[in-house]
Formats: structure tokens, C-alpha cells, sequence
């Protein structure tokens, strides 16, 4: 493969490679610091999102570097590349659903209130479900691993640069073994478990809005009150998690567009930088609005990098209260 041809590729996967590993290591350390006696549910997710971004990035990303660099994959790095890239992906969208849930309820509590105070001790729950959807994930995605081989095309000198962009597709192929497996694991199951919970996100994402819109019109009896630093905490999260939605449905659905529906767009030169930015976009962008949804994650980000500050800052003097109009 000519390196020319490469470098768009090259360039892309450097750019979130470093935008992934930055941010998602930024964000396992931050919010590890703030955990003081109990893991919170919110951060399990976090965490176990971080890693599959980080995953995704080493892996996956790195074995298109390599390839578009002229180095050709085996039959051992086409099966890595294609059940790493099914895998993360698919927790990805499973994690974030969660996430998107769990601040979902959280201000569906805030804005009206249950009368009687349930138990909101789960963490044993929470830690066995993400347990669970790790195995999941990686259980419905091991066919790929005996499905996915090398194709050994071979490389004339008089291909032209749309045959060339396209190798890395074309070389690492999964070819089922009967037309069966094909249709229903192939083009049905593996888009199943991708499209189903985004499709749950939209529902959740309008129940939010909605949320957020009862919560802004409460008049709580005609007189003004600020909201406390949870409740201020639970706002903001629910408006990040609206944009981690629309985030992860446009990056899937225009990948899948792309790459699924338009059979003749991998020909061309300019398709594996899109590709790319498609499929790992989300890995180098949502890191920054995560560290964001938690504020004791924000106060040890500032605290991170204003290390030669006299005085330190307390989590638990820092609050963002409201101050009352009527002050």
C-alpha cells in the first residue's frame, strides 16, 4: 500500500488516539480521587466507559495506523481489529444508555419527589450488571473471532487510489459459513444490539427535556429558593448526558449509513479518515463532557492542574448554590 495514500488516515487516528487517551485518562484519575468510602453508581459506569475508549483507541486505532502505514494484517490482527471494534462499540452504547438512565431517574426524583424514602443502597446491583454487560458484550462478538480471517487479496502496481483506500475493509472480511448465520447473526443480531438501545436512548433523551422543562416552570408557592449542590449537580448532568446522546446516535447512524448503505463510498480515497472520525469520535470527545457531569471531578481537575495554589480548595466549602434574587 502506498504510504501516501495513508496519511489522511494516519493523521485522523493520531489526533483521537491522543484526544482519547488524554481525556480518558484524565477522567479515571479525577473521579478516582473522588472517591472517599463508596464507590457512587454514576462512576462505575464512568469508569468502565473510560476503558473501553481506551481500548478501542490502543487497539483499534493503532491497528489502522499500522495498516494504512503499508504494514499488512494477519489472520490473527484481522480477527483483533474486527471483534475489538464490534466489541467496544457495543459497550459504548450499552454504558452510555445506562448513564443516561440513571440521571434520568435521578431527576425524575428531583422533580417530583417520592413520599417515602426508598433505598438507594445498590452498588452491589450496579457492580454485577456491569459485570454482566462486559460478558454480554464480549459473548454475543466472539463469532467474529472464528468468522473473520484475511483474505489475501493481492496488491497490482496499476491499482488506482479508490481500490488502495479500500484494502483494510476488504482484506479483514468476515465470511460466514452458511447464507443462515449470515443474515440472522451477521446483518440482523450484531445491528440488533447496537440499534435497540439507541433507539431506548431517544425516549429517554425526550423524557429529560421534558423533566428539565417541568422542573424550570415549578414556582415552588411564588417565592424564589436556589437549588442545592446535588440537585444543581443533577441539572447539569442530565444536560451533558442530552448531548452524549445526540453524540453516539449521529457518530452510529451516519457510520452505518456510510459504511453499510452506500456500497460504492469505501472506494473512494477519502473514505477511512471519515470512517475513522465516525468510529472513534465519540471515544476522543466524550471523556471531556463526562469529567464535566460530576463537580468534585471539576474541583480536582482545577486542583490537578493549579497545583501552586497556597490554598486548597475544599469539596466540601465549594458549592454551586444559587444566590436568591431577593438577597
Amino acid at each position: 500500500m502506498d504510504f501516501s495514500l495513508g496519511i489522511s488516515e494516519i493523521v485522523a487516528c493520531v489526533v483521537l488516539i491522543s484526544s482519547s487517551v488524554i481525556g480518558n485518562t484524565l477522567l479515571i484519575y479525577c473521579t478516582r480521587r473522588c472517591i472517599s468510602e463508596h464507590l457512587r453508581t454514576s462512576f462505575m459506569f464512568i469508569f468502565s466507559l473510560a476503558y473501553v475508549h481506551l481500548i478501542n483507541s490502543l487497539v483499534v486505532d493503532v491497528l489502522k495506523i499500522v495498516y494504512a502505514s503499508g504494514v499488512g494484517l494477519d489472520s490473527a490482527g484481522c480477527k483483533t481489529f474486527t471483534f475489538t471494534t464490534a466489541s467496544t462499540s457495543t459497550l459504548a452504547i450499552w454504558f452510555t444508555l445506562y448513564i443516561a438512565w440513571l440521571y434520568c431517574f435521578k431527576l425524575c426524583r428531583i422533580v417530583h419527589p417520592p413520599v417515602e424514602a426508598t433505598s438507594t443502597n445498590h452498588r452491589k446491583f450496579h457492580l454485577v450488571l456491569v459485570f454482566v454487560l462486559w460478558v454480554a458484550a464480549l459473548g454475543v462478538c466472539s463469532p467474529l473471532l472464528i468468522y473473520t480471517g484475511r483474505t489475501g487479496l493481492l496488491k497490482k502496481e496499476n491499482e488506482t487510489c479508490q481500490q488502495f483506500s479500500r484494502l483494510i475493509y476488504a482484506e479483514c472480511k468476515t465470511e460466514y459459513k452458511n447464507y443462515h448465520t449470515e443474515i440472522f447473526y451477521g446483518k440482523i443480531f450484531l445491528v440488533a444490539i447496537d440499534l435497540l438501545p439507541l433507539l431506548v436512548m431517544l425516549p429517554v433523551g425526550f423524557r429529560i427535556i421534558y423533566l428539565l422543562w417541568e422542573h424550570k416552570k415549578a414556582t415552588y408557592g411564588g417565592i424564589w429558593i436556589g437549588d442545592d449542590a446535588a440537585e444543581t449537580e443533577v441539572l447539569r448532568a442530565c444536560k451533558l448526558v442530552l448531548l452524549l446522546i445526540f453524540l453516539i446516535i449521529s457518530f452510529w447512524t451516519s457510520y452505518f449509513v456510510l459504511f453499510y448503505c452506500l456500497k460504492n463510498f469505501k472506494s473512494y480515497c477519502f473514505a477511512p479518515p471519515i470512517l475513522t472520525v465516525l468510529s472513534s469520535g465519540y471515544s476522543a470527545v466524550s471523556p471531556y463532557l463526562l469529567i464535566l457531569i460530576n463537580y468534585k471531578v471539576q474541583v480536582k481537575m482545577r486542583c490537578f492542574f493549579c497545583k501552586g495554589e497556597k490554598k486548597p480548595v475544599s469539596l466540601a466549602t465549594v458549592s454551586p448554590v444559587d444566590v436568591s434574587p431577593y438577597a
